[in-house]
């Protein structure tokens, strides 16, 4: 998002060694941790990141037939290009993915259907000054979480994927080029950004599909998009509470994407977090409370 105060300690960790050793010290010293990857997701305090802030940039990947083992700070992106270079397919969906592996996991990421957790067989994590493995069942995963969200103190230092022999490497090709094009045309990539802003929107009930189109005001013909997990996406509700092109100060709702925030490069995140609000505010307003949009970025240093 290229907002944000610096940290108070930073280190890029360029191999899970690093990593390791500085978390350890961190613990040591009493120092409070914060680890990411490629910076997608996660807004960053105006006055900072009090204590050690690790960037992972170990990038190592080895393909063996159709385990790929990477490490955290590989780009997702680059990874599914390699897969599907080697003839994998499975991964085609991350060729658009912001962010690294070890972000990935750690959000559950997912786009045009598929999701991280379904091509994860097991990780190694740093957790009390000790590595282990752990298995995709261990991790917890859920629609945009894991346990590594609900608990802290982990450090997700590499990963194995299994992932399948392809019927059609060029066809699997040609999907990965296809959703880096929907990316292109339907995401602001021109502009700095977190990624989606919020969750998409599971109906706990489906009566309230039909309340949602009553609140909204849709026509008969008009119909409500719907996820693969059955979810109604957070960009489209912010489109039809006409939401898009909102401003604050320098950050303003994308007039191409209703869950991205864009800004103009002077923007602060004060000024993000409270264009959040007005979002959430009017989108709630509208539905007597019955849509709650909750924030998939990560507040950072609050």
């Amino acid at each position: 998002m290229k907002v944000g105060g610096p940290a108070q300690f930073f280190l890029e960790a360029k191999t899970a060694d690093e990593a390791a050793v500085a978390a350890n010290a961190a613990k040591e010293l009493g120092l409070p941790l914060f680890v990411f990857g490629g910076g997608s997701n996660m807004l960053v305090n105006d006055e900072g990141v009090k204590g050690l802030v690790i960037k992972m940039a170990n990038r190592g990947l080895k393909i063996e037939g159709v385990s790929v083992t990477v490490d955290a700070g590989a780009p997702s992106g680059l990874v599914a290009m390699k897969t599907a270079d080697a003839g994998l397919s499975g991964f085609e969906w991350a060729a658009g993915l912001p962010g690294t592996i070890g972000g990935a996991i750690r959000g559950n990421a997912g786009m045009f259907g598929g999701e991280l957790r379904d091509s994860l067989e097991s990780i190694r994590v740093l957790k009390d000054g000790l590595e282990k493995s752990m298995t995709n069942a261990e991790c917890e995963f859920g629609y945009r979480d894991s346990l590594f969200k609900r608990t802290p103190g982990h450090v997700i230092l590499s990963a194995v994927l299994k992932l399948k022999k392809s019927d059609d490497p060029a066809a699997s090709k040609a999907l990965l080029k296809k959703y880096l094009l929907d990316k292109k045309d339907k995401q602001p990539v021109e502009f700095p950004s977190a990624g989606c802003i919020f969750t998409n929107w599971k109906p706990p009930a489906p009566e309230d599909l039909e309340r949602l189109r009553k609140y909204l005001d849709l026509n008969k013909e008009e119909r409500i998009p719907m996820t693969p997990h059955g979810a109604v996406p957070a960009g489209w509700i912010i489109d039809r509470a006409q939401l898009k092109g909102t401003k604050m100060g320098h950050v303003m709702v994308s007039e191409k994407h209703g869950n991205f925030i864009v800004h103009d490069g002077k923007a602060t995140t004060s000024e993000i977090i409270a264009l959040i609000g007005i979002i959430k505010t009017r989108v709630r307003n509208m539905t007597e409370a019955m849509v709650m949009l909750l924030e998939e970025v990560e507040y950072v240093g609050f």
